[in-house]
């Protein structure tokens, strides 16, 4: 049977107990270590003590003292005692010495206590390792003698106690340091959504006016390229815009020829923009400015990888126009390897890009433009005819300048007004003489080399009114327009006879007067001599243009003096107003 523990032990296991409480209760690591040392001392009646804990270099370092300060620990006497805590941290036992200068096992040191002492030291266990050591000490002649083994057991589970105590406390700082990083962190995402929500209302505005400016330039766009902001009063232009107003809501193709710088590209943007394809993209080419191995990948696309070079994927126009326009300008230059697969689009209605396997649906329309005749470069072998017939659904052919002279006045105070307002020039206008030398030059390069004559024009001159002499005008189009040679045609038919030609002038209401005759047909006054006035006149359509030149020419000269203009071309006033009317020629201003 075990004998009873003394009363006095009985109390100290009482007092470690309770000691127990405040470690518990601590509010942070030190108080804890302190209350720790304070019960270990009184449960051994133990003189002094302290508390080493590792750090994070894994050097021990004295958290907590009693009856001792850390200089005297660090000190030479103590070289022995941490000797014996490194042990203790290293194996992780408890050590006892009753007289620590006679143990054995720490035999050689010569450090001195004040006084032979009895020893005992605890292992502060966390996880797997040793996490610090609680040393007491006591004299050896201490009435109550050395340190007693039977107490190592109940300190050691104390001291237990006290490292997991000690473990909660970090963890809790841990957690506290978290929950306050988490806490700024919160707080640093609260600030940081509420920056972005005020920049995404921010950009909602902006998008929205996006939106708004978008559709207000598309709609600009819309009335900058419709039919009716095209500057073209002439019959032919009215012919013209006739016919694309009955094909635009059709997704046929539309064929434009006519001469370089007759204005084919406005056309097909008019067209497009005044149809219900006007909010779709309009996806525009030259075919003759792209080298034929770009050509292809540039209207059907590629697939990534399908040769050198294409590390991403393009879609190509055909694609990227949607259900718009695609317009192929100078596509009688584009290749006949190109030509073939271009009419497998227009038959399939579907692309196949360059290095993809499957073919792809396209919607667009699609507007072809050529200055070349395309018939002659069908019968020259340059152009596939199945190709032509089926870009050739319906054609529009514009008519150069020199053809549609009445429309020069109106095309060139607007190309004035424009190049003022582009660059900043005070308002200009033309003189009456710089107006008719514009309408006598041939313009072989149409309306572009017009508008550029005016820019240049407006730019050099230095008054407010530009004169015939100061318009910039390259040598070869100062000839009067009377001078001109006329345009090749075939031999003229046989004179006439008299009444013949009074018979078709009665009936038609429109050559009734003397010029018109038998002995007629003249471009001026009744002197002149058909071969030499009207040569290859072959038919009434021929008639008609010599007659409307010959107007247009008599009204320059007079500077659209009517009353003159119809005393010089031996007519009468209301004669010469019913034909203005009839060839669709407004009056002088």
């Amino acid at each position: 049977m075990t004998p009873p523990d003394p009363p006095d032990r009985t109390d100290r296991t009482a007092e470690l107990l309770t000691g127990m409480v405040p470690v518990l209760g601590a509010a942070d690591p030190n108080a804890l270590l302190d209350e720790a040392l304070a019960a270990v001392i009184a449960f051994t009646a133990a003189e002094r003590g302290f508390v080493l804990l590792r750090e994070q270099s894994g050097r021990p370092r004295v958290r907590a003292a009693r009856a001792l300060d850390r200089d005297t620990v660090r000190g030479d006497g103590f070289r022995r005692v941490r000797r014996i805590a490194e042990y203790v941290l290293s194996e992780g036992e408890s050590f006892l010495s009753t007289s620590l200068t006679d143990d054995p096992r720490f035999r050689g040191d010569e450090s001195d206590l004040d006084a032979p002492r009895s020893v005992m030291v605890l292992p502060l266990h966390r996880g797997a390792g040793v996490a610090g050591a609680v040393y007491v000490d006591r004299r050896c002649d201490a009435p109550e003698g050395p340190l007693a083994a039977e107490d190592v057991p109940l300190a050691e589970r104390f001291a237990q106690t006290t490292a997991a105590a000690l473990e909660l406390h970090q963890r809790l700082r841990k957690l506290r340091v978290t929950s306050d990083e988490l806490r700024l962190a919160n707080m640093t995402l609260e600030r940081t959504m509420s920056s972005l929500q005020e920049d995404v209302a921010a950009k909602s505005v902006e998008l929205a006016q996006a939106e708004r400016d978008l559709d207000s330039t598309q709609r600009a766009l819309g009335l900058k390229y419709t039919f009716n902001n095209i500057i073209g009063r002439s019959p032919e232009m009215g012919r013209i815009f006739s016919v694309l107003n009955q094909v635009m809501d059709y997704p046929v193709p539309v064929l434009i020829s006519g001469e370089s710088g007759t204005g084919k590209e406005l056309i097909a943007r008019a067209l497009h923009h005044g149809g219900p394809r006007c909010k779709e993209p309009f996806m525009a080419i030259n075919c003759a400015a792209i080298p034929e191995n770009l050509l292809e990948s540039e209207l059907f696309g590629f697939k990534r990888g399908a040769f050198t070079g294409a590390n991403v994927a393009k879609e190509g126009l055909f694609r990227a126009a949607r259900q718009g326009t695609v317009f192929l300008d100078e596509i009688g230059e584009m290749p006949l390897s190109v030509q073939a697969k271009l009419l497998r689009v227009l038959q399939e209605k579907e692309v196949r890009p360059i290095g993809g396997h499957e073919s792809e649906p396209i919607a667009a329309r699609i507007v072809a433009a050529s200055n070349r005749n395309l018939r002659e470069e069908v019968a020259a072998g340059r152009f596939r005819e199945d190709l032509y017939y089926r870009l050739n659904v319906v054609e529009v052919t514009v008519p150069p300048l020199r053809h549609r002279v009445e429309d020069i006045p109106a095309l060139a105070n607007h190309f004035l007004e424009r190049v003022s307002a582009d660059i900043g020039l005070p308002h200009k206008r033309l003189s009456r003489a710089a107006m008719q030398r514009l309408m006598q030059a041939p313009w072989p390069g149409n309306v572009r080399q017009l508008e550029n004559a005016i820019k240049s024009s407006a730019i050099l001159s230095r008054g407010d009114v530009v004169s015939a002499e100061e318009l910039r005008l390259p040598d070869a189009l100062v000839t009067p327009a009377r001078e001109r040679p006329a345009p090749p045609t075939t031999p003229a038919p046989p004179p006439v006879p008299s009444h013949a030609a009074s018979a078709s002038a009665s009936s038609s209401g429109s050559f009734s007067d003397q010029s018109s005759g038998p002995a007629g047909w003249t471009l001026g006054g009744g002197s002149s001599s058909p071969q030499s006035s009207s040569p290859g006149i072959r038919n009434r359509a021929d008639w008609e243009a010599h007659d409307k030149q010959r107007i247009l020419d008599t009204l320059v000269e007079c500077q659209w003096n009517k009353t003159k203009a119809a005393e010089l071309l031996q007519i009468s006033r209301r004669n010469l107003y019913r034909k203005l009317s009839r060839y669709g020629i407004e009056g002088a201003d």
